[in-house]
């Protein structure tokens, strides 16, 4: 049996002398040189809604890897309704999401659980993407809002609770003195497939799923009876984010927020228009194209007669303001959150704010917003599927 000679064994060991300290030494140098592991995290968002939209542009064309600092991941996860949302950012599964003033003012309110914040709005309307009453196919033509509210007396109603489609019909019922036969709690599928069998009377939904039932551009099986305007209720949608993450990732946070301005930028431009709705319809599947455009660029209610379908300001102007500050009070007055206002520091754009003028964009007249959506006529739809 050959046996290492002392001269062998001690060259041995110098290898392996030197293969250590080149493993170490990479390891100084990468630590050195910031090149480590990723560190990943979560935002939360819902295909099936149109505030969101611009979330899958963004993660699509992978505008965040632009402008976030290195050695960050991002992950967008899906959910079909803002309430799952808050819930995992408040178990701190998600550092972002989106979702309508209502779920975001009760997610803000609980912040023994964790501190979160609005930083920017998503978009706003007068009441046309979740503020509206839609009635079954065979309902009668109603000339007024008052005698809608007549009709529905007695019937069977639905709306996901803790929405804001929840929050507008609850402020319809208010206003007109609506006493419902059943108020029911069902998710958007549950109240599509209801108005298939006849099941319900009336419902208040969101984009895209009120524009896939409703008459204009989609199954026809039920019709759009009321707007915002009916009770001065708009949609606001609100981009959430964790205090914790702000604090600690402040560069990621700002860069974060660089990315959803250009998403923004990239939905209300319409040269984009078709391109968004292919990215679109990756996600939100089982909705044909055709309702998906129309839920965003489309004119709803049909008879609409202002021509503004949506604006996107990113930061907080004073119509997103006052909305947001009825709508803590409204939901302490339903028991729905333990206090009537939200703390102070809850509404913060100074980050969007901040963004927005190193971007050095314009804002737009007459309400200084980033720019609107113009609604369209269904034949104006580049979509026939």
């Amino acid at each position: 049996m050959r046996q290492c000679t002392s001269a062998q064994f001690g060259g041995f060991r110098m290898k392996r002398f030197i293969m250590l300290l080149y493993v170490a030494l990479f390891f100084a140098f990468s630590t050195a040189t910031g090149v480590q592991a990723a560190q990943k995290f979560y935002v939360g968002f819902q295909p099936y809604d149109t505030i969101s939209y611009q979330v899958i542009v963004n993660a699509e064309l992978g505008l965040w890897k632009k402008y976030m600092p290195a050695g960050y991941e991002l992950e967008f996860t899906p959910a079909l309704q803002g309430t799952i949302v808050a819930n995992n950012m408040l178990a701190g599964k998600s550092i972002a999401g989106y979702m309508s003033v209502m779920p975001a003012t009760i997610l803000c309110s609980k912040d023994q659980q964790a501190k979160i914040k609005m930083v920017a709005t998503v978009g706003m309307s007068d009441g046309t993407r979740c503020s509206l009453v839609l009635v079954r196919k065979d309902a009668p033509e109603f000339k007024s809002n008052a005698e809608l509210a007549q009709w529905l007396n007695g019937k069977v109603i639905a709306a996901p609770k803790g929405s804001a489609s929840d929050q507008y019909l609850r402020r319809f019922f208010e206003r007109y003195n609506v006493k419902p036969g059943e108020y029911l709690n069902q998710s958007i599928e549950v109240i599509a497939t209801n108005f298939r069998t006849k099941k319900l009377d009336a419902a208040s939904a969101w984009e895209p799923t009120l524009s896939r039932i409703a008459d204009d551009v989609g199954e026809g099986i039920a019709r759009i009876a009321a707007d915002g305007s009916a009770c001065d209720n708009p949609d606001l949608g609100i981009l959430v984010m964790r205090e914790d993450f702000i604090t600690n990732h402040p560069e990621a946070a700002k860069g974060y927020l660089r990315s959803e301005l250009e998403a923004q930028r990239y939905v209300l431009d319409p040269a984009n228009q078709e391109k968004v709705i292919e990215m679109v319809s990756k996600y939100a599947t089982g909705i044909p194209k055709k309702v998906l455009w129309y839920s965003l660029y489309g004119k709803v209610p049909a008879n609409r007669e202002n021509p503004v379908r949506e604006w996107k300001s990113f930061y907080f102007n004073q119509k997103e303001l006052d909305n947001i500050k009825t709508v803590a009070p409204f939901l302490h007055q339903e028991k729905v959150i333990a206090v009537p206002q939200l703390k102070d520091w809850v509404v913060d754009d100074s980050l969007a704010r901040e963004v927005f003028k190193e971007a050095g964009y314009t804002p737009v007249a007459p309400d200084a917003t980033l720019g609107y959506i113009y609604g369209q006529k269904a034949q104006d739809c580049p979509f026939k599927d």
